[in-house]
C-alpha cells in the first residue's frame, strides 16, 4: 500500500518538490557563479545564518502560554495538559525553547517544519518529535481528498495523519507545501561564497593579483620553468623582484575597486535580509543608521516579521493540539510578546503606572509580570474621579455645584 501510494498520480506542486528534493540529494543546484547552494549548505553563508539565527531566537525566547475563555473572562490554564509540552518539555530530548528554534530554522531554511504529535491514552499531547524536512511529504489522496505525510522515522518509511503532524510552513502557492525562502535567494547566496572565496584566496596569496610576464622574444620551456619558480619565490616573500631583460609584468584579475567588492557584498547582504524581512542593523549593518529609526524598525520588525509567524505557530498549535471538545470549551495558546515589546526600565515603570492608574491592572497583577510576590491589599484596583461616563456627565456636574459648601454654610442647613 505504502508503494502504491508514493507512486499515484500527485499534484505539480508535489512533483516539482520531488525534483528539487532529489537535485538536493546530490548536493543542490550550482548558481552562476559556480557554487553549490542547497538548503543545507545555505547556512553556511553568514547573512543567511545571521538572519536565520536573529528570526529562530526571537521567535523561540517567546514563552507560549495556554488559556481559556470562560464566561467571566479570559483565564490563565497551566495546568492543562497541552500546556507542559509546549511550555517546557516538547520531548524527552529538547526544552521549548530548542524545539521552536529548530522549527523556525527549518521553516527558513525549507520552507517547511514538521513534529509528530505523540498522543497519550487520554487524548493528549505528550511529545513533540521532530521531522526531518527533507524526507517529510505531505500529499493529497485523490481518491478520498485526506491529507497525509509520509516520513521516515528511526529509519522506516511511515505514513501519518494530518493530525498526527504539526506542519508549520512558509510562503505556500497551494496550501500544503511551503516554499523554500534558500531557492529565492540562491544566487545571492552564491555569490556570497564566491566573494568570500575569492577573499580567502586573495589573502592566502598576501593579496598579490593575479598577472602575466611578457617577453618581448620567444623562450624555450626550460627558461620558461626557470622565470616561474623565481616569480613564484618572490611571491612567496622569499627574495625581491627584479624584472630584466624585457621583462614586463600585467595584471590579469580585475582590481576589488574595479568589481566593487565591498558594495557587491552589501547589496547581497540587502537582498537576503529582505527576502527574511529582517531589518539591517540586526545584521550589524549600521551604515545609515540612528537611534531614532532603529527604534522604529525595532517596532516595524515586531509588527510586520515576528507578529506573522506567531499567527502561523498559534493557530497550527491550537488546531493540532487540542481535541474537539477542548477547542469548544475555549481552550487555546498564545505566544506572550510582552518581552520583546519592553523598552527600557523607565518606559516600562511608565507603562505599569499607566496601566495601574487607569484600572487596568492591579498592584499583584503588575508585581506578577515583573516576577514579585503579591501584598497584601494589592488585589484591588485604582479609578480616577477626574472621568465620568458621557450620559452622566450633565447629572454628575449638576449634584457636584450643588453638594459644594460655600464659606460659613453648615452642612445641617437645607
Amino acid at each position: 500500500m505504502l508503494i502504491d501510494r508514493v507512486f499515484e498520480k500527485r499534484s505539480g506542486s508535489s512533483e516539482a518538490r520531488g525534483f528539487n528534493e532529489l537535485i538536493n540529494l546530490f548536493g543542490g543546484r550550482k548558481t552562476a557563479s559556480g557554487e553549490t547552494v542547497n538548503e543545507r549548505t545555505s547556512l553556511v553563508q553568514p547573512d543567511v545564518f545571521a538572519c536565520v539565527n536573529v528570526l529562530s531566537d526571537d521567535i523561540a525566547k517567546l514563552p507560549i502560554h495556554t488559556f481559556k475563555k470562560t464566561e467571566n473572562g479570559i483565564e490563565s490554564n497551566p495546568d492543562h495538559p497541552t500546556a507542559y509540552a509546549i511550555y517546557a518539555r516538547p520531548n524527552p530530548y529538547m526544552t521549548a525553547f530548542v524545539w521552536k528554534k529548530l522549527m523556525m530554522t527549518q521553516v527558513l531554511t525549507w520552507g517547511n517544519g514538521y513534529s509528530y504529535i505523540q498522543f497519550s491514552e487520554n487524548g493528549y499531547p505528550k511529545a513533540l518529535t521532530p521531522l526531518l524536512p527533507e524526507t517529510t511529504n505531505a500529499y493529497i489522496s485523490p481518491k478520498t481528498g485526506m491529507l497525509w505525510y509520509q516520513t521516515v522515522i528511526n529509519g522506516k518509511p511511515v505514513e501519518l495523519y494530518d493530525h498526527e503532524v504539526l506542519h508549520f510552513k512558509g510562503l505556500s502557492t497551494d496550501g500544503i507545501h511551503g516554499k523554500s525562502p534558500i531557492g529565492v535567494v540562491r544566487e545571492h547566496i552564491g555569490a556570497q561564497a564566491a566573494a568570500t572565496k575569492y577573499n580567502a584566496k586573495l589573502y592566502k596569496n598576501e593579496a598579490t593579483p593575479r598577472g602575466i610576464l611578457k617577453v618581448p622574444a620567444f623562450l624555450d620551456e626550460k627558461p620558461k620553468e626557470n622565470v616561474r619558480k623565481e616569480w613564484k619565490r618572490v611571491n612567496q616573500g622569499e627574495n625581491i623582484a627584479i624584472i630584466d631583460n624585457g621583462l614586463e609584468y600585467q595584471s590579469i584579475s580585475m582590481p576589488l575597486q574595479e568589481a566593487q567588492f565591498v558594495e557587491s557584498m552589501k547589496f547581497n547582504k540587502a537582498q537576503i535580509s529582505m527576502i527574511y524581512k529582517v531589518p539591517l542593523h540586526k545584521l550589524n549593518e549600521l551604515d545609515k543608521a540612528t537611534f531614532s529609526n532603529i527604534e522604529h524598525q525595532s517596532i516595524e520588525y515586531v509588527r510586520n516579521t515576528l507578529q506573522p509567524w506567531i499567527v502561523n505557530f498559534e493557530q497550527e498549535l491550537n488546531v493540532k493540539l487540542f481535541m474537539d471538545h477542548g477547542q469548544r470549551s475555549g481552550h487555546y495558546v498564545k505566544f506572550n510578546v510582552a518581552s520583546e515589546l519592553r523598552g527600557d526600565s523607565q518606559s516600562q515603570a511608565e507603562y505599569f503606572k499607566t496601566m495601574h492608574e487607569t484600572g487596568v491592572l492591579n498592584k499583584n497583577e503588575i508585581r506578577e509580570l515583573i516576577e514579585r510576590n503579591p501584598i497584601q491589599h494589592g488585589d484591588k484596583y485604582l479609578a480616577s474621579l477626574n472621568y465620568v461616563f458621557l450620559d452622566f456627565m450633565e447629572e454628575y456636574q449638576r449634584l457636584k455645584a450643588g453638594g459644594a459648601l460655600k464659606g460659613g454654610d453648615k452642612k445641617d442647613e437645607g
